[in-house]
C-alpha cells in the first residue's frame, strides 16, 4: 500500500482552536511564519489553570505556503487579528490579548487602538522596532532574492520544533518591519495592564524590546518578567509552563 506523508501544516496541532470557558477571553496569537502549534501547549495550560475561554486563530497567509504569505501584508495581518477579536468578543465580556513575537506585536497594536475592547495585553518576545542595521539594510536591496531563509524554531530545548515556513518572502519582511515600527510608536496609548515575558537570549528579536515596551507603554500596571532558559520560541521551550502560570495569574488579576 502506498503511504502518503501529511503536510506539517495539515496536522491537528497546527490548526486554529477555541477552548471554551468563562466569560473572560484570552486571544492568543502565534508568531510570524508559524501556526497555533507554537502556542497550543501554553494555551491548554492557561485554560486548565484559569478556566477562561482561549482562542488561538491562524493568521492570514500562514499555515499554507511561503507563496501564500507573499500575498499578504501588515494590513492583512492586523485585519485577521481584528476578526479574531470580534469572534471572541461575541462570546466573552472581557478580553485579554497576547501572543508570541509577531503575535505580541499584533496584541500591542490592538490594545493601543481598541482600548474599550481590550482589558489587558501579554507580550512574549514581542518586536516593537529595534533592529540591527545589518538586518534592515538588505530589505531595500533592489536585486535581492525573492525568498530568504526562515527564522523559526529558535528553541533551546533539544527535541522541540516549531511548525513554520522554511523560507520567507522578502517583501513580507518589509511589511513586518513597518508593522513593528508602527506598533512601537503606538505604545504610549496602551493604558491597560501589561505583562511582558522576555527571553534573556533571543536569536530573532532583540531582548531590549522588553525594556522598550515597559518604558514606553502608558499603563501604570506593568510586569516585566525575564525568561532565563528559553530562546525566541519560548512557548515551546524550557519556560513554557512558567509562561502559562504567569499568564494565568495575569488573567485572574485582569478579570476582576
Amino acid at each position: 500500500m502506498k503511504q502518503t506523508t501529511m503536510d506539517p501544516f495539515d496536522v491537528p496541532e497546527a490548526q486554529p482552536f477555541i477552548l471554551e470557558g468563562s466569560n473572560v477571553g484570552f486571544l492568543f496569537f502565534h508568531g510570524f511564519t508559524s501556526t497555533p502549534q507554537s502556542v497550543r501547549e501554553v494555551a491548554q495550560h492557561v485554560h486548565s489553570m484559569s478556566g477562561v475561554t482561549v482562542h488561538c486563530p491562524l493568521l492570514v497567509g500562514h499555515g499554507k505556503t511561503p507563496i501564500a504569505l507573499a500575498q499578504t501584508g501588515h494590513r492583512d495581518w492586523v485585519a485577521s487579528a481584528e476578526a479574531a477579536l470580534e469572534t471572541l468578543s461575541s462570546q466573552c465580556d472581557r478580553i485579554i490579548v497576547g501572543g508570541l513575537s509577531l503575535g505580541a506585536t499584533l496584541s500591542l497594536n490592538l490594545a493601543a487602538r481598541m482600548p474599550s475592547k481590550i482589558h489587558g495585553v501579554v507580550s512574549i518576545n514581542g518586536s516593537t522596532g529595534l533592529y540591527r542595521p545589518e538586518v534592515v539594510a538588505p530589505l531595500y536591496d533592489t536585486d535581492g532574492q525573492d525568498f530568504v531563509p526562515g527564522i523559526g524554531s529558535d528553541i533551546a530545548q533539544p527535541g522541540m520544533s516549531e511548525i513554520c515556513y522554511g523560507q520567507i518572502p522578502r517583501e513580507t519582511l518589509r511589511e513586518r518591519f513597518l508593522l513593528t515600527n508602527t506598533t512601537g510608536a503606538l505604545l504610549p496609548l496602551i493604558q491597560q495592564p501589561v505583562l511582558i515575558l522576555q527571553s534573556r537570549r533571543d536569536n530573532v528579536v532583540d531582548p531590549d524590546n522588553g525594556h522598550r515596551i515597559a518604558t514606553l507603554v502608558g499603563s501604570a500596571d506593568i510586569q516585566l518578567r525575564w525568561l532565563e532558559r528559553s530562546y525566541h520560541v519560548a512557548t515551546l521551550d524550557y519556560d513554557r509552563v512558567l509562561i502559562a502560570t504567569r499568564i494565568a495569574d495575569f488573567l485572574n488579576l485582569s478579570s476582576r
